[in-house]
């Protein structure tokens, strides 16, 4: 028995074949801590789950392994990868690659390829619906470089609808950002491996207070996805000792092509007196007399 590709949190959000009760109760356990609840003995997690070892060993090989310790590498595996720094990954990826810009290229023309499999309209659909519900307020916070892809989505929101807060400034204001949040708002969190923990305890505090949370991540997923009510993951690995954003940006315009399907006149109005505005201004070179659809400038 070969072991099975996919991460094992999907597996046991979606089993190849159904739980037993009991196996159900194992699988809680192991999402609940995950993934340290897997890492101690057959007998430990038999015993936090209130079931027999056999039960514990029957679980995995249903997800695909071929024991309890095959499915203990697997996890390690799942966290070198996680923590990976990027030193370590240099020293990973280099070995025997090409390093023309051609296969980066390839590379990231696969992620793509996989990202387009993976996507399911359904998420873009409940995003959009959060996003563009006007008793809401909507909030970007990310990372080290995942700041970047909230800005670009927060521009853009700016353009569709009012009440949009991108989080970038000092540690201290973006804290007490948390005191207005509250059941009408909702968070739109970017958080990539390694994960950081600034945005990790924000979203789950801005959870706790009511927030509804849209996640985009990587495929190993943020510990922010226990708060979500939508996740979006993206592919990060490619020809190239950092990970690539490319595919998470492919998943921003996305979104954003679906919540311009959604236009009405409320949202036509702002994007007319926008261009307005720009144009009095004289923000761009071209004003035309009508002012055009939503294009990112």
């Amino acid at each position: 028995m070969s072991e099975p590709a996919a991460q094992i949190d999907a597996l046991l959000r979606d089993p190849p074949a159904p739980f037993t009760p009991a196996e159900i109760r194992v699988a809680q356990v192991l999402m609940e801590d995950y993934p340290a609840a897997g890492l101690g003995t057959v007998a430990s997690l038999a015993k936090r789950a209130g079931v027999s070892d056999p039960t514990v060993v029957r679980l995995v090989l249903k997800l695909g392994f071929d024991g309890f310790p095959a499915f203990q590498r697997a996890l390690l595996n799942e966290v070198e990868v996680r923590l990976r720094s990027p030193l370590l990954m240099m020293e990973a990826r280099s070995a025997g690659a090409d390093g023309t810009a051609a296969v980066y290229l390839d590379s990231v023309a696969a992620s793509l390829a996989e990202l387009r499999r993976r996507e399911f309209p359904q998420a873009h659909e409940r995003a959009a619906s959060m996003i563009l519900d006007r008793k809401a307020r909507v909030l970007l916070h990310g990372g080290r470089f995942s700041r970047y892809l909230a800005g670009i989505l927060h521009t853009h929101l700016l353009q569709l609808r009012p009440g949009v807060r991108h989080l970038e400034g000092a540690h201290a204001e973006t804290v007490d950002a948390l005191i207005d949040l509250g059941r009408n708002d909702v968070l739109v969190a970017f958080d990539y491996r390694r994960y950081q923990a600034d945005v990790v305890a924000f979203a789950r505090q801005a959870a706790a207070r009511g927030a509804r949370v849209v996640l985009f991540t990587d495929p190993w997923r943020s510990p922010i996805a226990d708060h979500a009510e939508v996740v979006f993951t993206a592919p990060v690995e490619v020809q190239s000792p950092y990970d690539s954003m490319v595919p998470a940006l492919a998943q921003v315009e996305a979104l954003m092509a679906c919540l311009v399907e959604r236009r009405d006149e409320a949202m036509r109005r702002r994007i007319r007196d926008i261009e307005a505005v720009r144009a009095d201004n004289q923000v761009t070179l071209d004003h035309p007399e009508e002012p055009p659809e939503p294009d990112g400038s």
